[in-house]
C-alpha cells in the first residue's frame, strides 16, 4: 500500500537516488529533481503529500522553490516542506523557516530519521486537512464564529494566508506574538481589505512584514457572514502577492546588512 507521494529535489545524484530507494522501500511513491526550476513545474503537477529539497541547487537555492510553494494558488501550497543541508549557520535555519519550510535536515542524517520525519510531516498535514473540512463541513451559524486557531510554530502565516485566500475566506485573522504585540488582518473573499498591529491600521504589506518576522505565537480566524460593499472598504489587496513581496523585502534588506562593514 502506498503510504504517499514524495518530490526529492537534490542536485546530489547520488543522495537523491539513495532518498528515493529509501523512501520507495518503506512504502512511499517518489519522484526526483535534480534543479529548482524544474522541481517547483513537477511538484504543481504531481502534488506531492511531502517535498524533501536541498539547499544548494544548480540553478536556483532551495529557499526559491519553497517561497515558490508556499505563494503557489491551491493546494501545492499546504504541502509539507523539509530541506536538507550541510550547513550549520543558524542565521540559513531561520532563513529557511521563514520562506515556508517546515523542518530542517543537517547532514549527514540517518534513514530513519528521513523517514521518521517525512511520515510525521505527511500525517500532520492530513490532520491539519481533516480539522479545515471538519470546520468547513459545519452548520452556517454561529458555531462557525471561531473557525480555527492554532501555533505560529506548527502552521506557518504564509501557509494560512495561502489557504484563506485560496478558500476565499471572509473573516478576521488575528495573530499575537509571545511579547503580547497583537496583528489583525480583515478578509473579504480571501482578499486583504484591512490591516493593524495594535489597534494602529496599517498598510498590509507593513504589517506582514512584521508578523512573518515572528519566530512563534498563536493564531485564530473568525469568519464574517456578508462582505462589505466595495464603496465601504479599501482597496482589495492579493494575499498571494503580498505574501511574496514581504519575503522579496526582507531577502534584500538581509543581504544588505551582510555587505556592510
Amino acid at each position: 500500500m502506498i503510504k504517499g507521494r514524495v518530490l526529492v529535489i537534490d542536485g546530489d545524484e547520488w543522495l537523491a537516488a539513495l532518498l528515493a530507494k529509501l523512501l520507495r522501500d518503506t512504502g512511499y511513491e517518489v519522484d526526483v529533481c535534480a534543479e529548482a526550476r524544474a522541481g517547483f513545474e513537477l511538484a504543481c503537477k504531481v502534488l506531492p503529500d511531502c517535498i524533501i529539497c536541498a539547499v544548494d541547487l544548480p540553478d536556483i537555492d532551495g529557499f526559491w522553490v519553497a517561497r515558490r510553494i508556499r505563494t503557489e494558488q491551491g493546494f501545492i501550497s499546504l504541502t509539507p516542506f523539509l530541506f536538507l543541508t550541510n550547513d550549520q549557520d543558524k542565521e540559513q535555519r531561520l532563513q529557511g523557516l521563514q520562506v515556508g519550510a517546515d523542518v530542517y535536515l543537517q547532514k549527514p542524517f540517518t534513514n530513519e530519521e528521513v523517514v521518521a520525519q517525512v511520515h510525521a510531516l505527511i500525517q500532520m498535514a492530513r490532520r491539519l486537512r481533516e480539522r479545515r473540512d471538519s470546520y468547513l463541513s459545519g452548520p452556517s451559524s454561529s458555531n462557525q464564529t471561531a473557525a480555527f486557531r492554532g501555533d505560529l510554530s506548527q502552521f506557518p502565516l504564509a501557509t494560512l494566508l495561502m489557504m484563506l485566500e485560496m478558500e476565499r475566506r471572509s473573516g478576521r485573522l488575528a495573530v499575537v506574538a509571545p511579547s503580547g504585540t497583537k496583528a489583525v488582518f480583515e478578509l473579504a473573499a480571501g482578499m486583504f481589505i484591512l490591516a493593524k498591529v495594535d489597534e494602529e491600521k496599517k498598510p498590509p504589506l507593513e504589517v506582514l512584514r512584521e508578523v512573518l518576522s515572528w519566530r512563534s505565537g498563536r493564531y485564530w480566524f473568525r469568519t464574517k457572514g456578508s462582505i462589505p460593499p466595495p464603496s465601504r472598504v479599501a482597496p482589495r489587496e492579493s494575499v498571494g502577492a503580498l505574501v511574496l513581496e514581504a519575503m522579496r523585502l526582507e531577502d534584500e534588506e538581509r543581504e544588505a546588512g551582510k555587505k556592510q562593514p
